[in-house]
Protein backbone atom coordinates (compact mmCIF):
# COMPACT_ATOMS: atom_id res chain seq x y z
CA UNK A 1 0.00 0.00 0.00
CA UNK A 2 1.26 3.47 -0.78
CA UNK A 3 2.84 5.29 2.17
CA UNK A 4 0.21 7.42 3.86
CA UNK A 5 2.51 10.43 3.88
CA UNK A 6 2.19 10.72 0.11
CA UNK A 7 -1.57 11.19 0.46
CA UNK A 8 -1.31 14.38 2.44
CA UNK A 9 0.43 15.30 5.67
CA UNK A 10 2.64 13.11 7.81
CA UNK A 11 0.30 11.44 10.34
CA UNK A 12 3.09 11.33 12.90
CA UNK A 13 3.28 15.12 12.91
CA UNK A 14 -0.39 15.48 13.81
CA UNK A 15 -0.96 12.50 16.06
CA UNK A 16 -1.20 14.57 19.27
CA UNK A 17 -3.50 17.25 17.89
CA UNK A 18 -6.60 15.69 19.47
CA UNK A 19 -6.61 17.83 22.62
CA UNK A 20 -5.11 15.17 24.35
CA UNK A 21 -1.95 14.09 23.73
CA UNK A 22 -2.26 10.44 24.22
CA UNK A 23 0.44 8.55 22.35
CA UNK A 24 -0.47 6.14 19.61
CA UNK A 25 -1.05 2.65 20.97
CA UNK A 26 0.33 -0.44 19.29
CA UNK A 27 -2.01 -3.34 18.51
CA UNK A 28 -0.97 -6.90 19.38
CA UNK A 29 1.47 -8.45 16.96
CA UNK A 30 1.96 -12.08 16.01
CA UNK A 31 5.10 -13.62 14.61
CA UNK A 32 3.10 -16.27 12.78
CA UNK A 33 -0.46 -15.08 12.14
CA UNK A 34 -2.66 -17.94 11.01
CA UNK A 35 -4.39 -15.82 8.36
CA UNK A 36 -1.74 -13.32 7.25
CA UNK A 37 -3.92 -11.92 4.48
CA UNK A 38 -6.31 -10.57 7.12
CA UNK A 39 -3.39 -9.22 9.11
CA UNK A 40 -2.10 -7.44 6.00
CA UNK A 41 -5.50 -5.98 5.19
CA UNK A 42 -6.02 -4.82 8.77
CA UNK A 43 -2.58 -3.18 8.80
CA UNK A 44 -3.37 -1.25 5.63
CA UNK A 45 -6.74 -0.19 6.99
CA UNK A 46 -5.18 1.18 10.17
CA UNK A 47 -2.75 3.16 8.05
CA UNK A 48 -5.66 4.47 6.01
CA UNK A 49 -7.46 5.62 9.16
CA UNK A 50 -4.35 7.31 10.57
CA UNK A 51 -3.86 9.33 7.40
CA UNK A 52 -7.53 10.35 7.36
CA UNK A 53 -7.34 11.58 10.93
CA UNK A 54 -4.11 13.47 10.23
CA UNK A 55 -5.73 15.37 7.35
CA UNK A 56 -4.39 16.30 3.94
CA UNK A 57 -2.07 18.89 2.50
CA UNK A 58 -4.34 19.66 -0.45
CA UNK A 59 -7.26 18.39 -2.51
CA UNK A 60 -5.03 16.29 -4.77
CA UNK A 61 -3.77 14.48 -1.67
CA UNK A 62 -7.34 13.72 -0.67
CA UNK A 63 -8.05 12.41 -4.18
CA UNK A 64 -5.09 10.03 -3.92
CA UNK A 65 -6.28 8.94 -0.49
CA UNK A 66 -9.78 8.24 -1.83
CA UNK A 67 -8.28 5.85 -4.34
CA UNK A 68 -6.24 4.11 -1.63
CA UNK A 69 -9.42 3.88 0.45
CA UNK A 70 -11.05 2.06 -2.45
CA UNK A 71 -8.25 -0.51 -2.32
CA UNK A 72 -8.06 -0.89 1.48
CA UNK A 73 -11.84 -1.25 1.83
CA UNK A 74 -12.07 -3.53 -1.23
CA UNK A 75 -14.54 -1.13 -2.83
CA UNK A 76 -16.94 -1.06 0.13
CA UNK A 77 -17.22 2.73 0.29
CA UNK A 78 -19.82 3.79 -2.28
CA UNK A 79 -18.57 6.02 -5.12
CA UNK A 80 -20.77 8.89 -3.99
CA UNK A 81 -18.94 8.93 -0.65
CA UNK A 82 -15.70 9.92 -2.36
CA UNK A 83 -17.52 12.37 -4.61
CA UNK A 84 -19.13 14.13 -1.69
CA UNK A 85 -15.83 14.52 0.16
CA UNK A 86 -14.03 15.89 -2.89
CA UNK A 87 -16.76 18.13 -4.25
CA UNK A 88 -17.97 19.79 -1.04
CA UNK A 89 -15.99 22.95 -0.35
CA UNK A 90 -17.10 23.04 3.28
CA UNK A 91 -15.96 19.46 3.85
CA UNK A 92 -12.64 20.19 2.18
CA UNK A 93 -11.93 22.74 4.89
CA UNK A 94 -12.23 20.01 7.51
CA UNK A 95 -10.03 17.57 5.59
CA UNK A 96 -7.28 19.86 4.32
CA UNK A 97 -5.17 21.01 7.26
CA UNK A 98 -2.83 23.47 5.54
CA UNK A 99 -4.22 26.93 6.27
CA UNK A 100 -3.34 28.45 2.91
CA UNK A 101 -5.23 25.66 1.15
CA UNK A 102 -8.22 25.73 3.51
CA UNK A 103 -8.70 29.43 2.90
CA UNK A 104 -9.16 28.77 -0.81
CA UNK A 105 -12.56 27.21 -0.09
CA UNK A 106 -14.11 29.37 2.66
CA UNK A 107 -13.51 32.71 4.32
CA UNK A 108 -11.23 32.44 7.30
CA UNK A 109 -14.02 33.46 9.68
CA UNK A 110 -16.12 30.49 8.55
CA UNK A 111 -13.42 27.85 9.05
CA UNK A 112 -13.59 25.34 11.87
CA UNK A 113 -10.62 25.42 14.18
CA UNK A 114 -8.16 22.54 13.99
CA UNK A 115 -9.58 20.68 16.99
CA UNK A 116 -13.17 20.75 15.75
CA UNK A 117 -12.08 19.76 12.24
CA UNK A 118 -10.29 16.73 13.67
CA UNK A 119 -13.40 15.84 15.71
CA UNK A 120 -15.38 15.85 12.46
CA UNK A 121 -12.82 13.53 10.87
CA UNK A 122 -13.10 11.23 13.92
CA UNK A 123 -16.87 11.17 13.54
CA UNK A 124 -16.68 10.26 9.85
CA UNK A 125 -14.08 7.59 10.55
CA UNK A 126 -16.40 6.05 13.15
CA UNK A 127 -19.57 6.19 11.10
CA UNK A 128 -18.28 5.48 7.58
CA UNK A 129 -14.68 4.30 7.34
CA UNK A 130 -14.54 1.67 10.07
CA UNK A 131 -17.79 -0.04 8.94
CA UNK A 132 -16.44 -0.18 5.37
CA UNK A 133 -13.18 -1.68 6.64
CA UNK A 134 -15.14 -4.25 8.66
CA UNK A 135 -17.25 -5.23 5.64
CA UNK A 136 -14.10 -5.66 3.56
CA UNK A 137 -12.51 -7.93 6.16
CA UNK A 138 -15.69 -10.00 6.42
CA UNK A 139 -15.70 -10.37 2.67
CA UNK A 140 -12.42 -12.28 2.55
CA UNK A 141 -12.24 -13.73 6.06
CA UNK A 142 -12.97 -17.34 5.14
CA UNK A 143 -11.22 -17.34 1.76
CA UNK A 144 -8.01 -16.14 3.44
CA UNK A 145 -5.58 -19.05 3.59
CA UNK A 146 -4.84 -20.45 7.03
CA UNK A 147 -1.19 -21.28 7.73
CA UNK A 148 -0.61 -23.71 10.58
CA UNK A 149 2.12 -26.15 11.51
CA UNK A 150 2.94 -28.39 14.45
CA UNK A 151 6.23 -29.05 16.19
CA UNK A 152 6.86 -32.16 14.08
CA UNK A 153 6.58 -30.33 10.79
CA UNK A 154 9.95 -30.31 8.99
CA UNK A 155 8.86 -27.45 6.78
CA UNK A 156 6.52 -25.24 8.82
CA UNK A 157 4.50 -22.64 6.98
CA UNK A 158 5.48 -19.11 7.93
CA UNK A 159 4.48 -15.83 6.35
CA UNK A 160 6.24 -12.62 7.33
CA UNK A 161 3.51 -9.99 7.24
CA UNK A 162 6.13 -7.23 7.06
CA UNK A 163 7.14 -8.55 3.64
CA UNK A 164 3.60 -8.56 2.26
CA UNK A 165 3.02 -5.48 0.13
CA UNK A 166 -0.01 -6.60 -1.89
CA UNK A 167 -3.49 -5.59 -0.70
CA UNK A 168 -4.81 -8.53 1.36
CA UNK A 169 -1.96 -10.58 -0.16
CA UNK A 170 -3.75 -10.56 -3.52
CA UNK A 171 -1.36 -9.73 -6.37
CA UNK A 172 -4.25 -9.12 -8.75
CA UNK A 173 -5.48 -6.31 -6.52
CA UNK A 174 -1.96 -4.89 -6.26
CA UNK A 175 -1.51 -4.92 -10.02
CA UNK A 176 -4.84 -3.19 -10.56
CA UNK A 177 -4.09 -0.62 -7.86
CA UNK A 178 -0.77 0.21 -9.53
CA UNK A 179 -2.44 0.81 -12.89
CA UNK A 180 -5.12 2.94 -11.28
CA UNK A 181 -2.53 5.04 -9.40
CA UNK A 182 -0.71 5.68 -12.67
CA UNK A 183 -3.92 6.84 -14.34
CA UNK A 184 -4.67 9.23 -11.48
CA UNK A 185 -1.14 10.65 -11.33
CA UNK A 186 -0.98 11.18 -15.10
CA UNK A 187 -4.39 12.80 -15.07
CA UNK A 188 -3.38 15.19 -12.30
CA UNK A 189 -0.19 16.15 -14.14
CA UNK A 190 -1.86 16.81 -17.49
CA UNK A 191 -0.53 15.92 -20.92
CA UNK A 192 1.65 17.35 -23.65
CA UNK A 193 -0.72 16.34 -26.43
CA UNK A 194 -4.10 14.73 -27.01
CA UNK A 195 -2.26 11.80 -28.61
CA UNK A 196 -1.02 10.78 -25.15
CA UNK A 197 -4.60 10.72 -23.91
CA UNK A 198 -5.97 8.62 -26.76
CA UNK A 199 -2.98 6.31 -27.27
CA UNK A 200 -2.03 5.55 -23.67
CA UNK A 201 -4.00 7.16 -20.87
CA UNK A 202 -7.56 6.12 -21.74
CA UNK A 203 -6.59 2.56 -22.81
CA UNK A 204 -4.71 1.99 -19.54
CA UNK A 205 -7.67 3.44 -17.61
CA UNK A 206 -9.99 1.00 -19.38
CA UNK A 207 -7.72 -1.87 -18.38
CA UNK A 208 -7.41 -0.55 -14.82
CA UNK A 209 -11.20 -0.37 -14.50
CA UNK A 210 -11.83 -3.75 -16.16
CA UNK A 211 -13.89 -1.94 -18.77
CA UNK A 212 -16.08 -0.06 -16.25
CA UNK A 213 -14.98 3.34 -17.60
CA UNK A 214 -17.53 5.37 -19.58
CA UNK A 215 -17.25 4.33 -23.22
CA UNK A 216 -17.62 7.91 -24.46
CA UNK A 217 -14.56 9.33 -22.67
CA UNK A 218 -12.09 8.84 -25.51
CA UNK A 219 -14.34 10.56 -28.03
CA UNK A 220 -15.04 13.38 -25.55
CA UNK A 221 -11.36 14.21 -25.35
CA UNK A 222 -11.22 14.27 -29.11
CA UNK A 223 -14.37 16.28 -29.78
CA UNK A 224 -14.76 18.59 -26.78
CA UNK A 225 -12.14 21.29 -27.00
CA UNK A 226 -12.78 22.88 -23.56
CA UNK A 227 -12.33 19.48 -21.89
CA UNK A 228 -9.15 18.80 -23.82
CA UNK A 229 -7.77 22.23 -22.98
CA UNK A 230 -8.00 21.53 -19.26
CA UNK A 231 -5.77 18.49 -19.65
CA UNK A 232 -3.43 19.57 -22.46
CA UNK A 233 -3.15 23.33 -22.84
CA UNK A 234 -3.53 24.65 -19.30
CA UNK A 235 -1.87 24.10 -15.93
CA UNK A 236 -3.28 26.98 -13.89
CA UNK A 237 -5.13 26.46 -10.56
CA UNK A 238 -8.52 26.37 -12.30
CA UNK A 239 -7.33 23.61 -14.64
CA UNK A 240 -5.84 21.68 -11.73
CA UNK A 241 -9.15 21.91 -9.85
CA UNK A 242 -11.00 20.75 -12.96
CA UNK A 243 -8.70 17.74 -13.46
CA UNK A 244 -9.13 16.71 -9.81
CA UNK A 245 -12.91 16.98 -10.18
CA UNK A 246 -12.94 15.07 -13.46
CA UNK A 247 -10.95 12.22 -11.96
CA UNK A 248 -13.22 12.15 -8.92
CA UNK A 249 -16.42 12.03 -10.96
CA UNK A 250 -15.42 9.95 -13.99
CA UNK A 251 -12.61 7.64 -12.86
CA UNK A 252 -12.97 6.87 -9.15
CA UNK A 253 -16.45 5.29 -9.52
CA UNK A 254 -15.21 2.99 -12.30
CA UNK A 255 -12.11 2.06 -10.32
CA UNK A 256 -14.24 1.40 -7.24
CA UNK A 257 -16.54 -0.92 -9.19
CA UNK A 258 -13.56 -2.82 -10.56
CA UNK A 259 -11.96 -3.31 -7.15
CA UNK A 260 -15.24 -4.40 -5.58
CA UNK A 261 -15.69 -7.14 -8.18
CA UNK A 262 -12.02 -8.15 -8.23
CA UNK A 263 -11.89 -8.60 -4.45
CA UNK A 264 -14.05 -11.74 -4.82
CA UNK A 265 -11.92 -13.17 -7.59
CA UNK A 266 -8.27 -12.35 -6.88
CA UNK A 267 -6.16 -15.25 -5.63
CA UNK A 268 -3.89 -15.11 -2.60
CA UNK A 269 -0.10 -15.48 -2.84
CA UNK A 270 2.86 -14.88 -0.55
CA UNK A 271 5.43 -12.17 -1.32
CA UNK A 272 8.92 -13.40 -0.54
CA UNK A 273 9.83 -16.86 0.68
CA UNK A 274 7.06 -19.30 -0.16
CA UNK A 275 5.56 -18.75 -3.61
CA UNK A 276 2.78 -21.32 -3.65
CA UNK A 277 -0.55 -20.07 -4.94
CA UNK A 278 -3.11 -20.59 -2.20
CA UNK A 279 -6.10 -19.39 -4.14
CA UNK A 280 -9.42 -20.85 -3.01
CA UNK A 281 -10.71 -23.54 -5.33
CA UNK A 282 -13.93 -21.63 -5.94
CA UNK A 283 -14.62 -17.92 -5.61
CA UNK A 284 -17.96 -16.41 -4.75
CA UNK A 285 -19.71 -14.54 -7.52
CA UNK A 286 -21.91 -11.49 -7.26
Amino acid sequence: MTNAITWGVDPDVDEDSDAGTSPRIDPPSFNKPTRPALETLSRDQRELLRSWLAGFADRAGLLRWCHEATIATLGQLPPEWHRDRLMSLSELTTLVVVDAERERWLDQDALLDAERAREWRLAVASSDLIPACQTALRRIRWSAVEYTSDHDDDNPAYVDVADQDEPAMRPGLGETATRQRWVIERGLAGFDSRDEIVESWIPVAIHASFGELDESLASAFWSERPLRAMFVDRDDPAAQFYRESFLALEFLPAFNAAVEQLADRAGEAVSGGEKTDHSPAKYPTR
